[in-house]
Parts: C-alpha cells; sequence; structure tokens
C-alpha cells in the first residue's frame, strides 16, 4: 500500500476534543489543503460538552469539564525540581 496525501473517505481521530479549537483547525486545514478528500469524519474518545466542534463519533461525552489523566503523563507526580529540569533544561 503506498501512503500519500489523504483522498476520499477520511477518518480525523484523536483522543479528546476540549476546547475543540485545535480540532476544528486540524480539520479545516484537511478540508482545504487536501481537495480529493470527498468525506471527512472526526472520532474522539472523550467529547467535553463545552467544546465548539462536535465530532461524528465518540465514547464518552463529558457534561463537565474533568482532567484527564492520560497514561503517558508523568508530571503529574513531578516535583517542581524535577518539573524544571525537564521542561526547563534545569534552568
Amino acid at each position: 500500500m503506498a501512503y500519500g496525501s489523504p483522498s476520499g473517505r477520511v477518518l480525523l481521530v484523536d483522543d479528546m476534543v476540549d476546547t475543540g479549537l485545535t480540532f476544528g483547525k486540524v480539520r479545516g486545514h484537511l478540508l482545504s489543503s487536501y481537495p480529493a478528500i470527498k468525506e471527512l469524519r472526526t472520532a474522539v474518545v472523550w467529547w467535553k460538552a463545552h467544546s465548539v466542534v462536535s465530532p461524528d463519533y465518540h465514547s464518552v461525552y463529558l457534561e463537565d469539564n474533568p482532567w484527564i489523566h492520560q497514561p503517558f503523563e508523568a508530571y503529574d507526580t513531578l516535583t517542581l525540581d524535577e518539573l524544571k529540569k525537564t521542561h526547563h533544561n534545569g534552568a
């Protein structure tokens, strides 16, 4: 299978749509940059109610704005010194 520009029917998938600003920009970019896309649908695991976009498919609709802790987000357990070293080159 050869990979190239998206075309035909495309499914844009993300873990979560929070405010929806980034999700909406990516969707708009795909549609404006790739005219060969005939249909673009969207899917997320978590959809927060305050989002400015509505995905076509979702697993969980969140009526409030909870913090979603992803398994790869270790910064929740970091001390301030560890966080400085990790994200500010020790400064």
